[in-house]
């Protein structure tokens, strides 16, 4: 049975039409899981101006990048440790025509 993770970043970005933002997450764990990144919009109106907002947003990447770092207890020593870290990367653009409000959310499948 496959269970599901779910990273609300926390991370409210502003973006302006046709801009583009890159993020990642730090130490993704499990390493097994197949990760997904979605751009969550805000409403921007408020009572006194209305809400009128038409809001696209596109993630247009999603990658990972594993990095193993070799470490030694001592410069003389014959053993050594590994440290190895996963980060998910992430690119979102606004293919809108107004300024975007959103946060990134993560998920992620595993077994």
């Amino acid at each position: 049975m496959s269970k599901v993770l779910f990273i609300d970043t926390k991370n409210e970005l502003t973006l302006a039409p046709g801009a583009t933002v890159h993020g990642w997450w730090n130490n993704a764990s499990p390493f097994n899981a197949v990760w997904d990144a979605q751009a969550v919009p805000f409403a921007t109106g408020s009572t006194a101006s209305g809400f009128a907002q038409d809001t696209s947003l596109e993630v247009t990447r999603v990658w990972r990048h594993y990095t193993v770092t070799e470490i030694k207890p001592n410069p003389q020593s014959q053993t050594v440790d590994t440290k190895d870290e996963t980060e998910i990367h992430y690119e979102i653009k606004n293919i809108g025509n107004s300024v975007a409000k959103f946060h990134v959310v993560l998920s992620a499948i595993y077994e």
